[in-house]
């Protein structure tokens, strides 16, 4: 009997023993949060040392550049001799600071400024300090002398009604040893922010930038319970920040982990001191908190008592269910941080940022575990085609998709080939892939070339969208990696005379090199001459300038110009019009032009969209010279009218035989330009006529009906009451009176 009581009193305490295992459990657990949420943090430590190396690196490559150019760039120093400079010459030293600007890594724009003569330049067009948009910036900058990269500001340029928001590096001319003029790069705000966003591939984080006042970039984004991460920059001053919504899921179970802990150990000691006092006590005792317990028991069996128990088990349940999931996320961030290295890195090296040497690059490849191998390094640049179309047809979330098959497209291409390459994109819309290369694939430029046609046929055939290619140099070192990119980005760049799923290396290039230079300015001015005589050899004209394009090289950035040289010649050609189609033209015709030069990717695509525009334009050209000759002819009839309202017989049917135009078209024509009907207008100047007779002479009335156009006296009295509201004779009485 004593014994069995024993025994059930010793399995009365089991609730107990799985309490204190509870607390075990849930003690290691939040030991293991607090681990992963440090090292989640000294993750987007990392990241964001990484952002801010990478921004810094970047401004000062545009800085290096921009000042080597000041030195090397002959075509940009002629902008600042005071030798006479044509169209053409101009053209050139725009072409030049497109180039320059196309080799930075964020979006820029520049202008240049010359002292001896007052003028801006920018990619766009020349403008004086009356017509220049961001001249109050200029002159304060100019006469203080540039520091370093500014903070945000707004930047309006002058052909634009919008501003944005860029930073701005300001140079004299020459470079430390004189104030000729200057030169100014402003970096878009927006470009930079966009290139953070995709090294910072965690959807949970916000990245805000602060200047040197603390002001954000941009509209600060601040999620609830979000961490936030921050790094100066020591080259420029501003402050970086990301703020980690994903590390509030730590915080709930970290703040109660130090009180869960003691909570624990308190279980845990008054556990071992109530086993050992109660199992020892006496027997009659025992039995009296038996029958307790059985009556609480009952109690519990009816009551809410009885479920604590189960719900605890669920919880410590879920908590345990979680802490894998919990090693998964710390695993994931793990490789995610490595291949934000990798990407870091070959982005570097691709665009010029850093170099290294064979040995450096052998012990970054191992440690990211990947081959470092090769004899021959080549780049080609893919670019997906019509990418304007291609952003609004697909989500942001379809996008990547589409972006990730063609990488893995091409990984499955080069594995059956036995190649390695590495990839990473350059632009949204251009993907870098390097090729390494070993002498059993020789000839390396078919096997590149061949690759590439089988690639853009899969992506054809199966993704319905089709991807340009560069080919760049073959080069021997990873420190020549640079040379062959920016070969194979120009390449790519080219498609605009080559069309759509094109495939441009150096022998595609020869096709279209070596011919004589076209002078399409000239011939530009001669077609907006055409065009606005209504001369049906513009459209000969013009398309004689496209198909000369089609033989020579140029880029995207070519035909942009194209078209707002066009826009220009145009504008200056309706000089002449109305006030009522030019506003036509402001409002409607130049935003689609615009348009037309912002998204056209081939010359065949803008010869179709602006041939049809120009045609359309083109009627409303030849509406408003009928509208000019309607005009004319109705003031012509008024004048008409003024001279002759003294004849008895001046009528409607008249003044048709007399211009030779039906009755009712008089009538009409008249009506819609001077905007009375023609008896009211005649009315009108015949009796202003004799009013002002009747009021300054004596002349009887009967001579005042003759000369304007009545032979009937009565006729003319019967018509003045009814125009004036009282008789010839008592208007003559009323006006006489007043002094």
């Amino acid at each position: 009997m004593g014994m069995n009581w024993y025994y059930r009193l010793l399995l009365s305490y089991t609730p107990i023993f799985f309490l204190i295992i509870s607390s075990l459990i849930f003690v290691l657990f939040t030991s293991l949060n607090r681990a992963s949420k440090d090292q989640y943090l000294e993750t987007n430590r990392a990241i964001i040392r990484q952002m801010v190396h990478y921004t810094d690196a970047n401004l000062q490559l545009i800085e290096r550049n921009v000042v080597s150019e000041m030195y090397r760039n002959e075509t940009l120093q002629s902008f600042f001799e005071d030798t006479p400079k044509s169209v053409y010459d101009y053209f050139l030293i725009q072409k030049s600071m497109r180039e320059l600007a196309s080799s930075f890594p964020f979006a820029v724009s520049l202008y240049l400024y010359d002292e001896s003569t007052g003028e801006f330049l920018t990619a766009e067009g020349r403008y004086s300090r009356d017509t220049f948009g961001d001249v109050a910036y200029f002159t304060a900058a100019y006469n203080e002398g540039g520091k370093g990269w500014t903070d945000p500001r707004d930047y309006r340029p002058a052909d634009r009604d919008r501003t944005e928001r860029v930073v701005t590096l300001f140079k004299y001319y020459p470079y430390a040893s004189g104030k000729d003029g200057a030169f100014v790069v402003n970096v878009h705000v927006k470009s930079i922010l966009e290139q953070l966003s995709r090294l910072n591939r965690n959807a949970g984080d916000s990245i805000t930038i602060l200047d040197r006042s603390g002001q954000p970039f941009a509209a600060p984004s601040s999620p609830e319970r979000a961490t936030t991460v921050h790094a100066s920059s020591p080259y420029t001053g501003w402050q970086f920040h990301v703020e980690s919504v994903l590390s509030g899921n730590f915080s709930v179970l970290s703040a109660l982990s130090n009180i869960w802990s003691l909570f624990g150990l308190t279980v845990i000691v008054l556990s071992i001191v109530w086993f050992t006092v109660m199992t020892h006590w006496k027997f009659k005792p025992i039995r009296t908190i038996v029958g307790k317990i059985g009556g609480y028991t009952a109690h519990g069996a009816t009551g809410s008592g009885g479920k604590a128990p189960r719900d605890q088990l669920k919880w410590i349940e879920g908590a345990i269910d979680h802490l894998p999931e919990k090693s998964m996320d710390y695993e994931q961030m793990q490789k995610e941080g490595l291949q934000l290295r990798q990407r870091n890195l070959f982005h570097d090296l691709l665009i010029g940022n850093r170099t290294l040497t064979d040995l450096e690059w052998q012990k970054q490849m191992e440690s990211f575990g990947l081959p470092h191998a090769y004899e021959r390094l080549a780049v080609v640049v893919l670019e997906i085609d019509r990418y304007a179309r291609f952003a609004e047809q697909y989500n942001e979330r379809d996008q990547y998709l589409l972006k990730y098959i063609i990488e893995a497209a091409i990984r499955e291409l080069v594995q059956s080939r036995e190649l390695f390459i590495w990839q990473v994109w350059t632009q949204p819309r251009r993907l870098a892939v390097v090729f390494h290369l070993e002498g059993r694939h020789e000839p390396h430029r078919d096997t590149i070339r061949h690759l590439c046609r089988a690639l853009q046929e899969w992506v054809r055939d199966h993704l319905e969208l089709t991807v340009s290619a560069g080919i760049g140099d073959v080069v021997d070192s990873i420190g020549r990696i640079a040379d062959s990119f920016r070969s194979a980005d120009r390449n790519v760049s080219f498609k605009a005379v080559f069309g759509m799923n094109a495939l441009i290396d150096q022998e595609a290039k020869k096709t279209k090199e070596g011919g004589e230079q076209f002078n399409w300015l000239h011939a530009l001015l001669e077609m907006a001459h055409h065009y606005r005589r209504e001369s049906a050899e513009w459209e000969d004209k013009l398309q004689h300038i496209f198909a000369e394009l089609k033989r020579t090289l140029l880029s995207q950035a070519d035909l942009a110009n194209l078209l707002n040289n066009l826009v220009h010649q145009l504008q200056k050609a309706f000089g002449g019009f109305s006030r009522e189609f030019l506003d036509v033209w402001q409002e409607e015709y130049v935003g689609k032009f615009r348009k037309i030069a912002d998204h056209a990717e081939t010359i065949d695509e803008l010869q179709e969209q602006t041939m049809a525009l120009m045609r359309k334009l083109a009627r409303e050209i030849e509406q408003e010279r009928i509208n000019r000759r309607n005009q004319s002819v109705a003031y012509q009839i008024k004048a008409y009218i003024d001279r002759h309202y003294a004849d008895p017989n001046l009528s409607l049917n008249q003044v048709s035989d007399r211009f030779g135009i039906s009755p009712k078209s008089v009538s009409q024509l008249f009506k819609e330009e001077v905007g009375e009907k023609f008896l009211d207008y005649l009315l009108q100047v015949r009796f202003d006529r004799a009013t002002q007779m009747l009021r300054e002479t004596d002349e009887p009335v009967q001579s005042i009906a003759e000369q304007v156009g009545y032979h009937h006296v009565i006729s003319f009295h019967r018509a003045f009451k009814k125009q004036v509201g009282m008789p010839p004779g008592e208007y003559r009485n009323l006006h006489r009176q007043r002094p």
